[in-house]
């Protein structure tokens, strides 16, 4: 019982041992597009970004990583774009809403005005429009309409 445990633990350890002295990871991304981490040098002329090194890294490799930091940089630019036009849709939607509901009002406006010759002011009163104020509130309302409703 002892010795299969004393192996076994043994057997971790070497494996766990290899895991950590792995040289070196790269990363890149393939003729499709999709991002590759492997522990192989990545095909020439393919721009790659090294992730883990447990030696000095050569002069050869540092041209490449800055060419392969160029792909994060143009990442972080497409995040950003992607963002902002987030933004600018959530901005729309809500200039629709805000439309629709002055479009809903401008029409009520002018259905109260064309039916009633008595409404409520701001303070709650109820008081009666004479027919100058009436035909000026009905056209502002036809206005209103003319601009929110599409």
């Amino acid at each position: 019982m002892k010795l299969r445990t004393f192996l076994t633990i043994g057997l971790l350890y070497s494996l766990a041992a290899s895991i950590c002295w792995a040289t070196t990871t790269y990363k890149w991304r393939d003729e499709n597009g999709n991002i590759v981490y492997s522990q192989t040098r990545p095909p020439a002329g393919q721009p790659f970004e090294i992730i883990k090194s447990r030696q000095s890294r050569s002069t050869t490799a540092a041209p490449a990583k800055k060419s392969g930091s160029n792909f994060l940089k143009d990442a972080e630019k497409r995040n950003k774009a992607l963002a902002e036009e987030k933004k600018i849709a959530s901005e729309e939607a809500k200039n629709r809403k805000l439309r629709e509901d002055n479009c809903k009002a401008a029409k009520n406006n002018l259905r109260t005005y064309t039916v009633y010759r008595r409404i409520k002011n701001d303070k709650g009163e109820i008081v009666r429009l004479d027919d100058d104020e009436r035909q000026r509130l009905i056209q502002q309302s036809k206005d209103a309409i003319k601009e929110f409703c599409d």
